[in-house]
């Protein structure tokens, strides 16, 4: 079916003049108004690219609000705006991108340069829009991996589940980084899996791995060797049960790997079933929050 083309009545004209005049709030106005137009405004693109280079900031912000509202057929312009000296131009550029989906899969290769720029929330919507575009975002992968083990935690959690919608091409980086380092970017890794769910079925014995832990920093051994009376009180009047000592502060980020771990498991449900002896022992002798998200787990994967 043919598009609608421009009238007599069509107020585009005017609105492009108006992108023109002296005035930057008559231009931000219309700018704003083209961008209520959304795709129908698409004769008025060229106008609005130039707007980009406008000398106020609110008026190439506005614009490029309008141009990302004009859908695919806005595609290759978004793309030149990943490239704009504005961060705020190229924020608006990856949010529409994110917006298309799947169809922004020929801007991957530019989203993907995009994870590093010095802009967070722009690295951050890259890494939206590469994890909107579903299986098609493969390709990514690598990138988007590299961005999880950055300094921008927000950049990581983001690409994470960009991975998670991915899917099983990005299962195997995820279950690698079950393992590393950083406790912060292993807890995303589960986390993200978990958003997976039964689809991550071979991720189970990585995760049941995590749900145990690292020695406990007190005793130096496993801590699903601590039975409810092998610590002492300091007085020796008392004995007190792992899910009653204190959570030292430097452990607090395994912890929260162990809960991801838990919660993940849960969500993969009746194929997890191997994980559930780890999960009843934690639910027994964890503190919390481990121990819920333990118990939930249980209930999960029993179909309870």
């Amino acid at each position: 079916m043919q598009q609608p083309s421009a009238t007599a009545d069509d107020p585009l004209p005017a609105l492009i003049r108006a992108l023109r005049s002296a005035n930057p709030v008559e231009r931000q106005r219309a700018a704003k108004d083209l961008g209520r137009l959304g795709w129908l405004a698409r004769d008025a693109m060229p106008a609005l690219v130039s707007a980009l280079d406008d000398q106020e900031a609110k008026v190439r912000e506005t614009a490029a609000h309008a141009i990302g509202g004009m859908g695919p057929e806005a595609l290759a312009t978004l793309v030149m705006m990943l490239g704009h000296g504005d961060k705020y131009v190229r924020r608006n550029a990856v949010w529409a991108l994110g917006k298309l989906g799947p169809l922004a899969r020929p801007a991957l290769d530019d989203l993907c340069k995009s994870l590093k720029d010095n802009d967070p929330r722009t690295a951050s919507g890259a890494a939206q829009a590469l994890g909107n575009m579903g299986a098609d975002g493969a390709e990514s992968v690598p990138q988007l991996a590299e961005a999880m083990r950055g300094t921008n935690i927000v950049l990581c959690r983001l690409a994470s589940k960009a991975l998670s919608q991915i899917g099983s091409p990005a299962l195997a980086t995820l279950i690698a980084h079950l393992q590393h380092a950083d406790p912060f970017v292993r807890g995303e890794s589960a986390l993200a899996i978990g958003w997976m769910g039964v689809a991550a079925r071979s991720a189970v014995p990585f995760l049941a791995r995590v749900l145990r832990g690292p020695e406990c920093p007190l005793t130096r051994t496993p801590i699903s060797s601590l039975t409810p009376t092998s610590i002492a009180a300091e007085d020796g009047s008392q004995a007190l049960t792992p899910a009653q000592l204190p959570v030292p502060e430097a452990a607090s980020s395994e912890m929260t790997c162990r809960v991801y771990a838990a919660q993940a498991l849960g969500r993969i449900g009746a194929p997890a079933a191997a994980a559930l002896g780890d999960l009843r022992e934690a639910a027994r002798l964890s503190p919390e929050p481990l121990r819920q998200a333990a118990q939930q787990a249980v209930r999960q994967i029993q179909g309870a």
